[in-house]
C-alpha cells in the first residue's frame, strides 16, 4: 500500500523537537506544516503532537496559544492523531508532575513518576530499550520485540490497560533487575501515541511513521 497524499500538522506549542519530527515525516513526501495556528486543525488530514518537558507547562502553552480546545475538538471528531512522548502524556487526565492540571482527558488514566517503579531507576530514563509490541496497524511489519529511543521521567497508566495498551517498555533499573515495565504505546479509536521517540529510533521508528501515514 502506497502512502496517500495528505497534510500533517505538527503542533508547535513551544515544547517539541519539531525539526526532527517534521523531518521524519517529510521523508515520505507528505506535506508537513509546523505551526501554532489553531486553524491548521481543520485543514490537516492528521495531527502530530510532539513534546519534551513538563505536563503543566504543556497545558499552559496549548491554552495560551488557543490550541488546547481546537485539538481536543478535532480528536473528538475522529481526526487521526499521533502523540509522541509528552504529547502522549497530555492525552491523559492528570499527571503527578503537575498537580491541579487537566490534560486533554481523551484517554482515561493518569501519568506517574518512574520512581514508583523502582528507586534505582535512572531519571530521566534515557536511551535505547526493548519494547514489546502487540499486533496493531501502527506496528505493521515490525517484530514482537523492537528497540526504540526513550527520554522521559514519567509514564502513563491507562485506566483500561487491556483495551488501549499496544506496547510495553521492558528494561532494567540501575540495580540490573529485570523489573521495569510500563505502557509505552496506546491505541484508542483514532488516537495513537508512543512514549518513545520514533523520529530518533532509526529505520524501526520510521516504519511506525510510515504506518501512521498509511492509516
Amino acid at each position: 500500500m502506497s502512502i496517500p497524499q495528505q497534510k500533517i500538522w505538527v503542533v508547535d506549542y513551544g515544547m517539541g523537537n519539531l525539526k526532527s519530527v517534521s523531518g521524519a515525516f517529510e521523508k515520505f513526501g507528505v506535506k508537513v506544516v509546523v505551526s501554532s495556528d489553531p486553524k491548521e486543525g481543520k485543514k490537516a488530514d492528521k495531527i502530530v503532537i510532539p513534546g519534551v518537558g513538563a505536563f503543566g507547562k504543556a497545558v499552559d502553552n496549548l491554552k495560551n496559544l488557543g490550541l488546547f480546545y481546537e485539538i481536543k475538538d478535532q480528536i473528538q471528531k475522529g481526526k487521526v492523531i499521533l502523540g509522541i512522548c509528552l504529547g502522549m502524556q497530555i492525552l491523559f487526565e492528570t499527571s503527578e508532575e503537575s498537580e491541579g492540571y487537566q490534560g486533554f482527558s481523551v484517554i482515561q488514566g493518569k501519568v506517574l513518576s518512574l520512581k514508583r517503579l523502582s528507586e534505582n531507576i535512572r531519571i530521566p530514563n534515557m536511551g535505547w530499550a526493548k519494547t514489546k509490541l502487540k499486533k496493531n496497524l501502527i506496528f505493521d511489519g515490525l517484530r514482537e520485540e523492537e528497540f526504540f529511543y526513550y527520554l522521559h521521567s514519567y509514564y502513563v497508566e491507562p485506566k483500561d490497560k487491556e483495551s488501549v495498551a499496544i506496547g510495553e517498555f521492558v528494561g532494567t533499573d540501575d540495580g540490573n533487575n529485570e523489573n521495569i515495565r510500563f505502557v509505552s504505546a496506546i491505541h484508542q479509536e483514532n488516537i495513537f501515541a508512543v512514549q518513545f521517540h520514533p523520529e530518533k529510533s532509526g529505520q524501526t521508528g520510521l516504519k511506525i511513521i510510515e504506518n501512521f501515514l498509511k492509516i
